[in-house]
């Protein structure tokens, strides 16, 4: 049987990371794993962290790798045309890549244009150059946008629920760009409901250079959990097991109300 074909966004550390290594590393599940980013170097690392970590063999032969900056339209049009060439199918796309922490110097616009642009812009044209490939796939294909709890308006507005430490600065952008990201994915689903499987999925709060790059913000002040958690929640949904969540914003053991 062919593999199927998996492209993960934005996997050079964090949920992309860890997503990868759990698809690539599950052997009774035959998925090829494209995995993407700005920095082809330090993708090319992170394959070769989860072949050299691999407790399975071949592994190598599961993962490859590609260009793919989401704020770059050209990258991202590069990128769908390779997949097209070498595969002529995507089994499955996964819009993970996000910018979450800028500089406490930034002003309201550059924190909004930036957040805005890595965190719904470039999702959307990333799906927009890959859907004609998801709809060619030999099963039902899926697509996966990575978003977060900070995007809930039901739970932010929930004054009672325990909050967890916050990165320095304004955080605002953060949310709303996650807040439309949901957005986004509730109506590609609603467009494309009958040929492909739409989530959203929150990854919970797991160690990410989202927060910033220093020990203390990645581990969020010690209290961060495995981004490999992230990654199992994922391979439940490719395998089936949450396909009557489709449309919805899941996390690992349940559901988050928009």
């Amino acid at each position: 049987m062919a593999p199927r074909i998996v492209l993960i966004t934005g996997t050079n550390s964090g949920v992309g990371f860890a997503a990868s290594q759990v698809l690539a590393t599950t052997p009774e599940y035959d998925f090829h794993v494209t995995m993407t980013g700005r920095s082809i170097d330090k993708v090319e690392a992170s394959r070769m962290d989860i072949i050299n970590s691999a407790k399975i063999p071949d592994v190598s032969s599961r993962l490859s790798t590609l260009h793919l900056d989401v704020t770059d339209p050209s990258s991202i049009r590069t990128a769908a045309d390779a997949v097209a060439n070498k595969w002529g199918h995507l089994d499955a796309l996964v819009n993970n890549a996000a910018i979450g922490a800028t500089s406490v110097d930034d002003d309201t616009y550059t924190r909004f244009t930036t957040c805005m642009q890595t965190n719904v812009t470039g999702p959307a044209v990333v799906e927009d150059a890959f859907r004609s490939l998801l709809l060619r796939a030999q099963t039902k294909p899926y697509s996966i946008f990575v978003s977060s709890g900070a995007g809930s308006f039901s739970r932010t507005a929930d004054t009672t629920r325990q909050r967890g430490p916050e990165p320095p600065g304004d955080t605002s952008a953060y949310h709303v760009s996650k807040a439309a990201l949901n957005m986004l994915a509730l109506k590609e689903h609603i467009k494309y409901r009958d040929e492909i499987k739409v989530f959203a999925m929150t990854p919970g709060f797991v160690i990410s250079n989202l927060r910033g790059t220093s020990e203390e913000l990645r581990t969020g002040w010690g209290l961060a959990g495995d981004p490999v958690v992230a990654g199992e929640t994922l391979l439940r949904i490719l395998k089936g097991e949450r396909d009557d969540d489709a449309g919805k914003l899941v996390s690992s053991d349940g559901i988050y109300p928009w």
